[in-house]
């Protein structure tokens, strides 16, 4: 929904196609939530492949909660109407646009609660996100042991991996001060690497 002089804009879509492919990606994410990581021989990942798994998860995160939380307000609109469709788009508001609105907002909270939760919870359980997984890249102790932290130590974890990747002087001094052993910053402070196994 966005306004334009003065005129509100209305755009919703998806499609079923979009539908099944969220839905085998949740059953895909919800297996690798039931199988335990292990992993043998390990070496440090180098910066290229935490880049590309983060980007991975992101993109199917996106793709999936998008895809599945479109459906919601296509339903509203198909009640509003009395036929459903996979995509439409009006340019006046409606007395049901209030209830979208809200249920837009409350959608966004829950997906940035279920985005921490899709980084948190494979930490918190020797499991793995898709792009982890796709890439082969685990966060594993000193002793080379895949994680499996209480929920909060995970978080911390998460925000710290990401800010690591994301702030310039953090990726500076990551790039700067590597040891000889390729652990960055933060896998030396933590007391975890990241590894490709």
């Amino acid at each position: 929904m966005f306004g334009r002089n003065g005129v509100q804009h209305v755009v919703v879509g998806t499609s079923l196609w979009a539908i099944i492919a969220s839905a085998l990606g949740i059953g895909l994410f919800s297996l690798l939530l039931t199988t335990e990581l292990q992993v043998g021989e390990i070496k440090t990942a180098p910066m290229w492949r935490r880049y590309a798994a983060f980007f991975i998860d992101i993109w199917f995160f996106v793709f999936v909660f998008a895809n599945t939380t479109a459906i919601v307000p296509l339903l509203i609109e198909a009640a509003r109407t009395g036929s459903f469709r996979w995509h439409f788009e009006r340019d006046f508001s409606t007395s049901s646009d209030w209830m979208l609105s809200f249920l837009i907002s409350f959608l966004i909270l829950v997906g940035i609660a279920a985005m921490a939760s899709y980084f948190v919870l494979p930490l918190a359980n020797r499991r793995q996100t898709l792009g982890r997984w796709l890439l082969r890249i685990a966060t594993v102790n000193a002793d080379g042991l895949v994680l499996n932290l209480p929920l909060r130590v995970a978080f911390r974890w998460a925000y710290a991996e990401m800010s690591e990747l994301f702030s310039p002087f953090f990726l500076w001094k990551t790039l700067r001060e590597k040891d000889e052993q390729g652990r960055t910053f933060h896998d030396r402070e933590s007391g975890f690497t990241v590894v490709r196994y």
